[in-house]
């Protein structure tokens, strides 16, 4: 068991010194706003271990993850634009999806800006998000304006939170990445907790009314 922790720092000292890292973030951050199975987040938690120890910029760190999100994002986009019909069909296979996209389409029209810069926030939403932006026409402009803003909050913070785990554990960089993903987890699953209770509260005065 020692051998392999010993094996797993070594294998994360190296990726946090590599100069491929910042690279692989900015790949990584583009593919995940378009297919959602690569973890772009943990990267950027790795990237701001990285620059606590002196090996990376963490300024370069958060501008390569919010470039590559916001091109992913805008590829999504227009996916979405050049695909209307065929995503309206699509989403109504299940009535699940039927029922995220009408209720994703209201919002969009209604508070676009927040729900661009929120949605990153809950799980799978995101593409489902810039996909409907696209098939309902929303004005590519402010599509741009409130992702970027969405990004720089979303990536700075994330970026923070390795940085913080690096500078409390610069001497173990696992336990760092424990540090700094269990804080991300749990800030994630207060955040998600609120949201959640706020809803409910909401229908019931709706439904109390």
């Amino acid at each position: 068991m020692n051998e392999l922790m010993e094996a797993a720092r070594h294998i994360l000292g190296i990726a946090m010194a590599s100069q491929w890292l910042i690279l692989v973030l900015f790949l990584a951050a583009t593919i995940d706003a378009v297919f959602p199975v690569i973890p772009s987040e943990g990267l950027v938690v790795t990237a701001g271990m990285a620059a606590a120890a002196g090996h990376q910029n963490l300024l370069l760190v958060i501008v390569a993850a919010m470039t590559g999100s916001i091109i992913g994002e805008s590829v999504c986009y227009l996916l979405g634009r050049g695909s209307g019909p065929a995503l309206h069909r699509w989403m109504r296979r299940r009535d699940a999806r039927q029922r995220m996209f009408e209720k994703v389409s209201h919002a969009l029209h209604s508070r676009g800006g927040l729900i661009l810069m929120t949605v990153r926030y809950i799980p799978g939403a995101r593409m489902v998000a810039t996909l409907t932006a696209g098939a309902t026409a929303y004005s590519f402009r402010k599509f741009i304006l409130f992702t970027a803003a969405g990004v720089t909050v979303a990536y700075t913070y994330v970026a923070l939170l390795g940085y913080l785990g690096g500078d409390a554990f610069a001497h173990d960089s696992l336990k760092a990445l424990a540090f700094s993903l269990s804080l991300a987890f749990t800030i994630g699953l207060v955040i998600e907790t609120s949201r959640r209770i706020a809803v409910r509260r909401r229908a019931a005065k709706v439904a109390a009314g």
